[in-house]
């Protein structure tokens, strides 16, 4: 449990770290479909982690543009204290390999292939570690 935990018992970095080592886990099993779909998550859970450090609040909803462009009014002001975790790998996601990710991909047939799915992890764990983790070790959640 980080200290950022919600009164609803959400918690963001936590969140992020379970899903990117499930991620891990599924990726290492040669299930693709299952791997990239936590990897959507992590960054997801990333960007609410900012946004919560930030402004003391949730942020709801999974469209990575959205979530990029409230993140980005939040930690681009001067003295904002979450400038420091929103790089270039956050601010990115929606035009990375990972933008072609939705919840809704839950529901789909099999698609992913292990390469696409190596590289959605790939970016699900430089945005974690730019953001949750080098926030877990600066001590700030």
């Amino acid at each position: 449990m980080s200290r950022q935990r919600l009164p609803n018992g959400d918690d963001h970095p936590e969140a992020a770290r379970k899903h990117l080592l499930d991620a891990n886990a599924l990726l290492a099993s040669q299930r693709a479909d299952g791997a990239a779909y936590l990897s959507g998550y992590v960054a997801e859970c990333a960007l609410k982690t900012l946004f919560v450090y930030q402004m003391g609040k949730p942020l709801s909803g999974h469209n990575y543009q959205k979530l990029v462009s409230q993140v980005n009014a939040v930690a681009t002001v001067v003295g904002a204290k979450a400038a420091r975790y929103f790089g270039p790998r956050a601010r990115g996601v929606a035009s990375s390999a990972l933008g072609g990710w939705t919840p809704e991909m839950r529901y789909r047939a099999a698609s992913m292939t292990q390469a696409d799915a190596s590289a959605w992890h790939a970016e699900a764990e430089g945005i974690f570690r730019e953001t949750v983790h080098q926030m877990q070790l600066d001590g700030v959640i």
